[in-house]
């Protein structure tokens, strides 16, 4: 795994969880903190279906896009 993809990775998991730490900070209201959160898991579902169906078993290794 590349630099860039390690970088990706992390990040790809960090902003998951942005849609929850802005509503309990009370930046956003509990409503956009939930909304925002469903789409991430929207998102996540969508790229994790696509890596385990789609991409052979060496690049689905490789895939940034991930859950750890």
């Amino acid at each position: 795994m590349t630099a860039v993809d390690r970088m990706v990775f992390v990040a790809y998991n960090v902003i998951w969880w942005v849609p929850v730490i802005l509503a309990v900070l009370g930046i956003v209201s509990f409503w956009a903190g939930s909304l925002g959160f469903l789409i991430m898991n929207m998102l996540r579902a969508a790229v994790n279906a696509y890596r385990t169906n789609l991409l052979p078993v060496e690049a689905a290794q490789r895939f940034p896009l991930r859950s750890p």
